[in-house]
């Protein structure tokens, strides 16, 4: 898996992780570990969905070998948003909104990077559905020049030293060009912000 992908998911914030084509888990972060409660070691090299079992709000299984995400980012098509329930470590289940990201790196392999935010319902009762959240809305708020190249500095994994040494700015410079960038973009991470980023055209 490229380097750039890595530091991506690794430097996150919030739940996220990498599969492979075959949906074999390749990076997952601290927050991961946190959040669905299994340590790295025990989640690289598993099945996503054997390990996470995947349901939607009706308790129907999603995640599964012909994962519809997946089969989507096979076919170049943009994957969207969406709100799982997954099986945590405990047995628990526990709704998240799935934001997703797809490298086509190496050529002609598709690495998808889910990022999980647990809903605030985040504990659930067998037979009840909750509503999901309304879409962001509105216009979005353009990006200076500067904010664009940190944008694609994003986008290709770099952190934020290596930006600032790269652009000739200070460190605090560059987080104040970041935090700019998700605010403009309505999202609360770095790696959402280079989802929404490619979903939009801006990468």
């Amino acid at each position: 898996m490229h380097a750039g992908i890595h530091g991506l998911v690794s430097s996150t914030g919030e739940a996220a992780y990498a599969v492979d084509r075959a949906g074999v888990i390749v990076s997952w972060n601290a927050a991961a570990e946190v959040e669905f409660g299994y340590r790295q070691s025990q989640a690289l090299g598993q099945r996503c969905w054997q390990l996470l079992r995947g349901e939607d709000l009706f308790g129907n299984q999603y995640c599964c070998e012909r994962c519809p995400h997946r089969e989507m980012a096979r076919q170049g098509r943009s994957v969207k948003r969406s709100r799982l329930r997954f099986r945590t470590a405990s047995g628990q289940q526990r709704d998240f909104t799935v934001s997703n990201l797809v490298f086509f790196e190496p050529p002609g392999e598709e690495i998808l990077v889910h990022l999980c935010r647990p809903e605030p319902e985040a504990q659930v009762h067998p037979g009840v559905s909750l509503a999901g959240h309304a879409a962001r809305g509105g216009q979005r708020e353009r990006l200076t020049p500067r904010e664009q190249q940190v944008l694609e500095l994003l986008g290709e994994g770099l952190s934020t030293r290596q930006i600032a040494s790269l652009l000739s700015i200070s460190i605090p410079t560059v987080r104040h060009h970041v935090e700019h960038i998700l605010a403009k973009l309505a999202v609360h991470s770095r790696l959402e912000a280079v989802a929404t980023a490619r979903r939009w055209g801006l990468l």
